[in-house]
């Protein structure tokens, strides 16, 4: 189906995930932090980025969404992320978020691996 970017620095989150995502047809690349990342995109552009929040540092995944936006604004971005803790109930439910992080899914960690393949799936129909 897609290429798939998967951005993690948790070893069993990645594997259950990229398991989930090639059982879906896909190609997975890891990387666990955003050099890696940046390297990975740099090699070849995925057809999508799944990225954790939390990853270098407090801010990296976050910083690491608002450049690829900017560099590369057709590249769909899933943000894992245990923001939802932190957001209101319509901030959560809002889907206009693009004012403050630019991706078109926010996704609570932790996500069960075929609810995120179920999202990619969707997510990758939609831009091919």
């Amino acid at each position: 189906m897609g290429r798939i970017l998967l951005v993690d620095d948790d070893p069993n989150v990645v594997d259950g995930n990229v398991t989930a995502l090639e059982a879906s047809g896909h190609t997975v690349m890891t990387a666990s932090t955003t050099s890696e990342a940046r390297a990975a995109i740099g090699r070849e552009t995925p057809d999508l980025v799944v990225l954790e929040a939390m990853l270098d540092g407090a801010t990296a995944g976050f910083d690491l969404a608002r450049s690829l936006a900017s560099e590369k604004p057709a590249l769909p971005l899933i943000m894992l992320s245990r923001i939802g803790e932190h957001l209101t109930a319509a901030e959560r439910d809002s889907q206009d978020h693009h004012d403050w992080m630019p991706v078109q899914r926010f996704m609570d960690k932790p996500v069960a691996p075929e609810v995120l393949a179920y999202e990619v799936n969707h997510l990758v129909k939609v831009i091919h």
